[in-house]
């Protein structure tokens, strides 16, 4: 079953969490967060320990992620890109070294974001690199992957509010300065999946087999 990403907080509200069998998967774009448990999504929501920097720091103020065509030379971008991958590398390394269920999904989603950097910066370092194509596609890469952060239920409403207004400022420049289309940008969602559990009450009803 797939659910959109914040209608998975109503859905929650309506099944038993308490019963087995429960489990979710987070996709966002290329990056898959699987198995994940009922307990681990209330951890989720509930997340106290959640760093609110995390969204600027990854997105807000990284103006490679937003910003219109003003870099004309493939040079010129990758110093940005290549800040923004070490400061993903070493926030995951924090998070790994924190621990937890709930750090465990930010760990692969941060790494993502990594990962389309390093990507645009190989691309950009080919002879006659395409910048704005280049570009278009890094932010095609990691808009799933932003969008969860700007989402996530603790997040600071004046964080959310700057952050979705550089995102739609994102979108409309990819589309009419980077050759991006509409069509290409994933939305993040939910994965749902139940598998009922035999109970010892189960078992003992199944009539023998002759």
């Amino acid at each position: 079953m797939k659910i959109a990403l914040n209608e998975i907080w109503n859905f929650l509200k309506m099944v038993n969490t308490k019963e087995l069998g429960w489990s979710y998967a987070l996709c966002a774009g290329e990056v898959k967060v699987d198995a994940l448990s009922t307990e681990t999504m209330l951890a989720l929501k509930d997340d106290d320990q959640y760093d609110t920097e995390l969204l600027p720091s990854i997105f807000t103020f990284r103006e490679i992620l937003w910003q219109p065509d003003v870099f004309t030379e493939a040079s010129m971008s990758i110093p940005s890109l290549r800040i923004l991958q070490a400061f993903c590398e070493e926030t995951c390394v924090e998070l790994e070294e924190k621990g937890g269920a709930v750090n465990n999904i930010y760990i692969p989603l941060i790494k993502g974001v990594g990962v389309c950097c390093g990507k645009a910066m190989k691309s950009l370092e080919k002879d006659k690199a395409d910048v704005k194509k280049i570009l278009g596609d890094l932010r095609t890469c990691v808009f799933p992957i932003i969008k969860f952060f700007i989402y996530h239920p603790k997040n600071r409403q004046d964080y959310f509010q700057d952050a979705q207004n550089r995102l739609n400022y994102a979108v409309k420049i990819m589309l009419t300065q980077f050759y991006g289309r509409y069509t290409e940008l994933e939305d993040p969602f939910w994965k749902v999946s139940f598998k009922k559990t035999k109970t010892k009450k189960d078992v003992e009803s199944k009539p023998e087999e002759q």
